[in-house]
């Protein structure tokens, strides 16, 4: 939470929810909801104990959480806060009518315990939200395997800011072509399962940007049958506007045809000459066991 709100995150209210007194205190954010009565520091696990105390605090959980048009509910799957919370967190702003995006991350291939837990808790998070993001821990690993632990983790972190920055600002920020609300609302309402992508490089190679957008997806997931598709394009003044209908253009070429489409530019001066596309592929089917309904069942083919 410190990490997103650090980012330069702007017109959002933050929420932390923990059974931690104490890292609820390190927490920089609007509003803090302690679960328990502040002895209680862990669940051991278990998604059962996170579903009795935020029911035990229903009143001030909902007080905290609902009464947005976009709430985003973040969590890390595989233990009893995220797990147990986060689906009874994002089912109550998606009561009170908001559209609700789920961001979950999800434990490496070895915690194989963690792995049965947050098998349950994507399928619960996912009939919660409109849309759930699901970022993979083991993908996060390939892409940085050299890091230490926390700069490792901090990338997770940035990138979950980002997702939240970029639609914030795609929202709320002056740009060039813009996302309305209602363009959210009719991909992510409903979206099931997404993922996000995210592409970086010169403005003058949008084949190389898309290239790099597809290689640094954070879940495994076949992204052809996509049935919707966010673009936010963040460039410098210069941008010529082929290069941007390049990228989208080469985007969608890579999704199912009839995909509902939404995108948006904005120009930021520390852009100049380079292109930045965030990506949010809605209805994407999952080839990791973790998040695939039936884990039993054959990954789709690439």
């Amino acid at each position: 939470m410190h990490r997103l709100v650090s980012s330069g995150l702007k017109g959002a209210r933050t929420v932390a929810v923990n059974t931690d007194r104490e890292h609820l205190s390190r927490s920089s954010c609007d509003a803090r909801v302690l679960l328990g009565d502040g002895a209680i520091r862990s669940t051991g696990g278990r998604p059962e104990i996170g579903e009795r105390l935020v029911a035990r605090h229903e009143k001030d959980t909902r007080s905290a959480v609902c009464g947005g048009d976009l709430t985003f509910v973040i969590a890390g799957l595989g233990g009893g806060v995220g797990t147990g919370v986060a689906p009874i967190v994002a089912r109550w702003s998606r009561q009170s009518g908001a559209l609700v995006v789920g961001l979950a991350t999800t434990p490496f291939r070895a915690e194989r315990n963690r792995q049965d837990v947050a098998r349950q808790g994507v399928r619960a998070f996912r009939e919660a939200c409109n849309s759930l993001i699901v970022l993979d821990n083991e993908r996060l690993l390939a892409r940085v395997p050299d890091l230490p632990v926390d700069q490792a983790f901090a990338v997770m972190d940035h990138l979950v800011g980002e997702v939240i920055r970029g639609i914030s600002d795609a929202l709320l920020e002056p740009s060039a072509i813009h996302l309305d609300f209602p363009d959210l609302w009719e991909i992510l309402g409903e979206g099931g399962t997404s993922t996000l992508l995210f592409g970086e490089g010169d403005s003058r190679d949008p084949e190389g940007i898309v290239d790099a957008a597809f290689a640094n997806s954070l879940l495994d997931a076949d992204c052809s049958g996509a049935a919707g598709a966010i673009i936010h394009v963040t460039s410098g003044t210069d941008l010529p506007l082929r290069s941007v209908h390049g990228v989208v253009d080469r985007l969608t070429g890579r999704i199912q045809p009839g995909a509902r489409v939404a995108f948006g530019i904005r120009s930021d001066p520390e852009f100049e000459g380079s292109m930045r596309v965030m990506t949010i592929l809605t209805g994407v089917r999952p080839r990791s066991q973790v998040v695939r309904s039936n884990p039993d069942a054959e990954a789709v083919p690439a």
